[in-house]
């Protein structure tokens, strides 16, 4: 509120009295006791460019200046300051700025412009600051502290929780601390780190029990959760982005999962185990074949060199053709793919060549070492041409024509190797080659049904990367994709089951969604406590029960102003119509004591009334027929014939009624006859009034009588015309009739004269349990015969309790024994007529809802039982012609797992938009997949990556769009076997083992090398529907390709290089762009990634969103409070014709409340009208007007 807000207030409230400093304060009239207004104390009041107002008396003193207002010992306040408490002190900065602090509270200190310390010791020192709670400390500017020892240091950080501790700006420390806490003292308290909720770190938030950030920008969320530095590996490889901070969601071996997180959408979003396993799903069934298509690449085109055509001449003639394509790229040397011609000018290396070990096998620069050297020392011319093999093995051809003799012109002599050639040939069958002699950038796979590449090693996963990926690596992205896909699907089914608006307006919510047929219980919901909570069934029954009450004070009091009215003196005994006797309930509907009755005659014929001692003797007559061992017994009574009688008549060992202890509740329902106990009673009592008066005492004047009864409603006409017709008769009647000794507290039937007065014709009073009725002697007299007979059956009565030592009888009986601890049920119970009688629980049922039915006609109430009647966890809302009922100004209920609160329109509403936006991502997200799914079916397709065949009939590329001069097969463990290597045929082809063997045989012993032509028709190579490459490869599917030792395809157009559980990996893969395209590693990762940044984005905004959101409707609903709570402070006059004029202020969780108002009693102190002003923090105005009627 502004200083000129304060001012105004405190102006009106004191104007006209006095009591306001102007100018120059003076002492005298600027302090007032507020226990003797208008007394005015000694005091200090400085006036002047620094007003500051002290309180210096202790007791009931209070300083009020034109800007300031001070109420305690030594309280102290500054310009515009409010300083209420001993010690307190609200004066900003030593008295200089621009003030307007506010100290609440004993030693309460707010040092800084516009402070708030609220509470025992707290402190408030930063501009524009809040503490509120015991030695809580806000040091920072615009810093906030709520809780026990909270302390905000920072600016602008905030500190919520006993000991919360937000050290650096910015910071957010939301927690108490776990176990209690430290009691340390403002300003300068000891927290205890082990178990504060702390957030150390410019920017950190704590929330939690425990809670701790130690850095810049960390978060950390949960019961004891640890900050966590930013950075780290990414889960694909690579190096971490540069990133604003970390979010903790535990500490280290206290880990929590992230649940529920939306599907994300941003680059930066988080994203969700469905839709990673959705890209997984997407990508799995694609990747795994284009992972067996690719696999051991430089194997199959190891092998693919060996398909030599029918000649060599032939195989020469088509290098020829090659060294005129693309220098960079491997093809095969023709369209028939029967070799594969390197183009390094000076030959070009093939590194990683493991050791030969088939005949076709490629071999290494060791293999050829070890081969030679023991040759050598007859072969010494050719000790130089083979150390150069050793440093070129793809230039083996090369380096073997330049040897001495014995290996010159090593690719000729192989011409005479025909026989050797044509074995090698024949393995040629089983070889990859490149598509066509251009560009050596694709390479076709011959399985009829696609070729499975195996035996895949996990490629390397970054964003260079061209490794091909195996199944393994997919099938883990696979499953991501899925769960992504589940957790999309859990999302779209939670949002079905969401409590929505009925429409954009959000004026009201249909449970079950608009149109339902049929009403939704509404379980579980709290305890209201706002203005436009929503209440449950308790608080309902509660209010209800309440207001019940209310009505039957009511009725007491209208029941009173009747009787004062009539002023009919209610003293003597007189007839009852209705009851065919005299009553002598004296009005108050329970039975009366008639005392000072004179012994009447006990005989069969006697109607006079009994009294106690005659009553006594019968009992002393009971007590000694019975013995000792029934003389407590409560027995039922008998008939004159000896019978048992269906009541019992209680009389205990002194005078007055009698105690029944232990009594269980009796059924409530129309055909109950148990009894009820106190509990059920004292419910019905709350609510029954007193019974209107049906008999009018006569006396007093006869006019006034007249005069007073003529004012009475037409419920006492017939009252009125009977006491008319016996105004004759008063006289006789006020010496005659049986009237109530008001000293005695009973009807006196000694007549004037004294001594005990028989009361003659008395009819036979009822005989039950509950009966009051007067007995005449003739019943005494059948109840003493009666009693003659009474034999041992009495050990089965009910017997009264006695002290522990048995030597005095109580007035309580315990039904199944004093040592009993189970309550007994009462039954059949006749109806109760006096205080003591004992009800049954149909009367009960019968006041009960006489009581309630006008206040519960439009409550609403649980649903019940219709078989049993017991209350339901459920209740049903009904409208006008049972139609769907509108909850109508339902305040925002709290958003938690543990909530059981109401939520309201506005809140359903911003979960729809949520939904919508979340939908929106999901859709974008599946758009980006579809993209992934078309890159990596260019892959599949060959229309992407290093492998690449643009129509099915075209040549096969091999790394086309790449430099590179070598190729390098050597793995993790080492240099690999290329096995299925054609024969070379040109300088620079690579030899297999074959050749190598005929080589070296056909040299050994300084012999000569000899061959043997070989057969152009029979080494050819044709591939049909299926095509197998290496020992024991088998290609059983419809236009697939087994490549590789042992490699198995046999689904159809599959391309393997493997078999289950000896798989190969396909390494420098390039990227795909086609869409059948094989994807690489980094492919995938940037994907992924470029998945996950998105999500994580999305999150990070969506829940900003919903925080402040949430935050001002938060602010805005506990400035309302702090506003009401300010008007219900408003004090009011309590003298009649007196007028106050009132401001009060509040805080409620950080937010201000302020209220003003005026209040005036009327001179015949019937009427009060108020009228009251409010404001808040939060920029909200109110203003209200009431009247009130006292009588």
């Amino acid at each position: 509120m502004k200083k000129k807000h304060i001012s105004m207030i405190v102006t009106t409230m004191f104007a006209g009295t006095g009591l306001l400093a102007s100018g120059a304060a003076h002492a005298q009239a600027n302090f007032v006791d507020r226990g003797n207004p208008d007394n005015a104390l000694s005091g200090q009041c400085i006036d002047g460019t620094n007003p500051l107002c002290v309180a210096t008396k202790s007791g009931n003193y209070v300083a009020v200046s034109s800007s300031s207002y001070s109420a305690g010992t030594n309280a102290k306040a500054g310009v515009a300051g409010i300083a209420i408490g001993d010690q307190s002190n609200a004066n900003s900065k030593g008295g200089t700025g621009g003030g307007g602090a506010i100290a609440v509270g004993v030693g309460a200190q707010s040092l800084a412009n516009s402070a708030t310390a609220i509470g025992t010791v707290a402190v408030a020192a930063g501009n524009t600051s809040l503490a509120v709670g015991r030695q809580s400390a806000a040091l920072g500017d615009f810093s906030m502290a709520l809780g026990n020892v909270a302390d905000a240091k920072g600016d602008r950080s905030i500190a919520l929780g006993h000991s919360a501790l937000a050290q650096d700006s910015q910071s957010i420390a939301i927690g108490s601390a776990v176990g209690g806490g430290n009691d340390g003292v403002s300003g300068g308290a000891t927290y205890d780190a082990t178990t504060q909720t702390r957030a150390a770190g410019k920017r950190a938030i704590a929330i939690g029990a425990g809670a701790v950030t130690n850095g810049d920008d960390q978060i950390a969320i949960g019961s004891g959760a640890a900050g966590a530095n930013n950075g780290g590996t990414p889960v694909f490889g690579g190096t971490a982005a540069p990133v604003g901070g970390a979010v903790s969601f535990g500490s280290l071996a206290h880990e929590r999962q992230l649940k529920n997180v939306a599907a994300g959408a941003a680059d930066t979003d988080a994203v969700n185990v469905q839709q990673l396993k959705n890209v997984n799903s997407g990508l799995q069934g694609q990747i795994d074949q284009t992972n067996t298509n690719v696999t051991n690449l430089g194997t199959t085109i190891g092998g693919q060199i060996a398909n030599i055509n029918t000649s060599l001449s032939t195989a020469t003639s088509n290098i020829t053709n090659l060294q005129a394509s693309d220098a960079l790229s491997v093809k095969y040397d023709g369209a028939d793919k029967s070799s594969i011609t390197l183009k390094g000018a000076n030959g070009t290396t093939i590194q990683g060549v493991a050791d030969g070990k088939d005949a076709h096998d490629a071999v290494n620069v060791g293999q050829l070492d070890g081969a030679i050297s023991p040759i050598q020392s007859s072969l010494s011319s050719a000790v130089t041409n083979i150390a150069n093999l050793q440093g070129n093995v793809t230039n083996l051809s090369t380096s073997l024509s330049q040897t001495n003799a014995n290996v010159t012109n090593l690719s000729t002599s192989l011409v005479g190797t025909q026989a050797d050639v044509s074995n090698l040939q024949a393995a040629d069958k089983r070889n990859v080659k490149y598509d066509g002699a251009e560009g050596f950038d694709k390479v076709t796979l011959q399985g009829a049904n696609g070729t499975t590449v195996t035996n895949v090693a996990a490629g390397k996963l970054s964003a260079d990367s061209s490794d091909a990926v195996n199944g393994s690596q997919l099938y883990a992205t696979n499953q991501q994709v899925a769960q992504n896909a589940t957790d999309i699907t859990n999302l779209q089914a939670s949002d079905k089951l969401s409590v929505k608006y009925d429409d954009a307006g959000k004026q009201s919510v249909t449970l079950g969604g608009v149109g339902a047929s049929q009403a939704v219980a509404l379980k579980n919901v709290a305890d209201g406590k706002d203005a436009m909570d929503a209440v449950n069934v308790g608080q309902l029954s509660k209010a209800t029960g309440d207001l019940s009450t209310q009505i039957d004070n009511l009725d007491q009091r209208v029941t009173n102003n009747t009787t004062q009215i009539g002023a009919l003196q209610q003293d003597a005994l007189q007839w009852s119509k209705s009851a065919g006797a005299y009553d002598a309930s004296h009005g108050s509907g329970a039975a009366q004591k008639i005392t000072n009755v004179a012994a009447g005659d006990i005989s069969a014929t006697s109607t006079d009334a009994i009294n106690g001692a005659q009553l006594k003797s019968v009992q002393d007559q009971i007590n000694g027929q019975i013995g000792g061992a029934t003389k407590n017994a409560v027995v039922y009574d008998t008939g004159a014939q000896g019978d048992r009688l269906n009541s019992i008549t209680l009389a205990g060992g002194q005078p007055g009624a009698v105690t029944i202890t232990n009594v269980a509740a009796g059924a409530l329902n129309a055909t109950s006859a148990d009894a009820v106990n106190g509990a059920q009673l004292y419910a019905t009592n709350q609510r029954v009034g007193a019974t209107e008066a049906s008999i009018s005492n006569i006396s007093g004047n006869v006019t006034k009588l007249g005069d007073q009864v003529t004012a009475i409603d037409g419920r006492v006409t017939q009252n009125v015309t009977n006491i008319a017709n016996n105004t004759t008769d008063i006289s006789a009647l006020k010496q005659d009739a049986l009237q109530w000794n008001s000293t005695l507290g009973a009807y006196d039937a000694s007549h004037g004269s004294a001594s005990p007065q028989k009361i003659t014709n008395v009819a036979p009073g009822e005989i039950s349990d509950t009966s009051t009725d007067a007995v005449n002697g003739q019943q005494l007299n059948a109840l003493k015969g009666d009693l003659s007979g009474v034999d041992s059956k009495a050990s089965r009565a009910v017997q009264y309790d006695y002290s522990a030592d048995g030597s005095t009888r109580l007035n309580t009986v315990t039904f199944a024994g004093g040592d009993k601890s189970a309550p007994v049920q009462l039954k059949n119970v006749a109806t109760g007529i006096a205080d003591t009688d004992a009800v049954n629980v149909k009367q009960l049922n019968d006041k009960v809802a006489g009581a309630v039915q006008e206040g519960t006609k439009n409550a609403v109430q649980y649903d019940v039982d219709p078989t049993t009647g017991a209350r339901l966890n459920s209740v049903t809302l009904v409208g006008n012609g049972s139609g769907p009922v509108v909850i109508n100004n339902v305040a925002a209920g709290k958003l938690s797992a543990d909530s059981t609160q109401a939520v309201n329109g506005s809140q359903l509403y911003a979960t729809n938009q949520q939904v919508s936006q979340n939908t929106q991502a999901i859709n974008n997200l599946d758009n980006r997949v579809t993209h992934i799914e078309n890159k990596v079916d260019d892959v599949a397709n060959g229309k992407a990556g290093l492998v690449q065949q643009q129509d099915a009939g075209s040549p096969i590329t091999v790394g086309k769009d790449t430099g590179g001069t070598s190729v390098n097969f050597s793995g993790t463990s080492g240099d690999r076997v290329l096995t299925g290597v054609a024969a070379g045929v040109n300088n620079n082809d690579a030899v297999n083992v074959g050749q190598l063997n005929s080589a070296l045989k056909n040299v050994a012993d300084n012999e000569r090398v000899r061959a043997t032509a070989t057969d152009a028709n029979t080494n050819w190579i044709a591939r049909a529907e299926a095509g197998s490459f290496g020992s024991t490869a088998t290609a059983s599917g419809k236009n697939s390709v087994a490549v590789g030792q042992g490699s198995v395809a046999d689904r159809d157009n599959s391309f393997s290089v493997g078999a289950k559980g000896n798989e190969r990996q396909v390494t420098n893969v390039a990227a795909g762009t086609a869409p059948t395209d094989a994807v690489n590693v980094q492919q995938l990762n940037d994907n992924v990634q470029s998945a996950r940044s998105d999500a994580k984005a999305y999150t990070d905004q969506r829940i900003g969103q919903v925080y402040n959101s949430f935050n001002d409707l938060k602010k805005d609903m506990y400035g309302g409070v702090a506003s009401a709570m300010a008007v219900a402070g408003l004090p009011q006059p309590t003298g009649a014709g007196r007028s106050m004029v009132s401001a009060a202020t509040a805080n409620y969780h950080g937010q201000q409340g302020f209220a003003a108002g005026y209040s005036y009693v009327t001179e015949n102190n019937k009427w009060v009208v108020k009228a009251s002003v409010t404001g808040n923090s939060r920029s909200d105005f109110g203003a209200v007007v009431g009247a009130g009627y006292q009588f």
